[in-house]
């Protein structure tokens, strides 16, 4: 059957109104489910992008508390460490050594400073004790070698020439050699040095 003789036979079903009638619930039918469907899986997706936006912030506040806390700490810290009291000084230290388990280049570069420069013995050998927290840090090994060629309060100096032997630092042996044959140096103090240089060349 050609296309002519299709229509001939099926001339009713190519009526303007029922084809129009048919066409309108078909299109309104298909209309509904374009507009809802979208709609729902829309609010879904608003709703995974709002819980996800909610935990990217909350994340970065608790990352933003954290280093405002920390940094709030480090400026308390250093605050004590550089008080013109002893007694707040050696506290400084103390809280630094019970709290603090991260090198930090200003407060370290604090407590070297205190060790070459402060004038309590008891705050200068709580500072070494804090320092050799980080025996690896190259800079705190060099200034414990340069402390103890020219400390002269006889317990810092033991206290150094014990750390320089624990940290088996070969490049303090001059300096305990000149300890040793200083005439000026204590007894105490010239047996420490021998005691740190026969661990150091073993």
């Amino acid at each position: 059957m050609n296309l002519k003789e299709y229509f001939q036979h099926h001339k009713e079903a190519f009526d303007d109104e029922k084809i129009s009638t048919k066409a309108d619930s078909l299109f309104e039918t298909k209309l509904k489910e374009a507009l809802h469907q979208p709609k729902k899986s829309k609010v879904i997706y608003l709703r995974y992008v709002s819980v996800a936006a909610s935990i990217a912030l909350l994340i970065s506040v608790g990352f933003w508390w954290q280093y405002e806390t920390h940094e709030n700490e480090k400026q308390e810290l250093l605050a004590s460490l550089e008080n013109n009291s002893a007694g707040e000084r050696l506290e400084g230290v103390y809280r630094f050594n019970d709290e603090f388990s991260k090198e930090d280049e200003k407060i370290i570069n604090t407590l070297i400073k205190i060790l070459h420069e402060d004038t309590n013995a008891n705050v200068k050998i709580a500072t070494i004790d804090a320092l050799l927290k980080f025996p690896s840090n190259e800079k705190i090994r060099k200034s414990l070698i340069t402390a103890v060629e020219k400390e002269k309060t006889p317990l810092v100096q033991i206290k150094l020439i014990k750390s320089l032997g624990y940290l088996r630092e070969h490049r303090a042996q001059k300096p305990l050699e000149d300890i040793i044959n200083d005439e000026e140096t204590f007894p105490i103090v010239k047996s420490n040095a021998a005691l740190a240089m026969a661990t150091l060349k073993q």
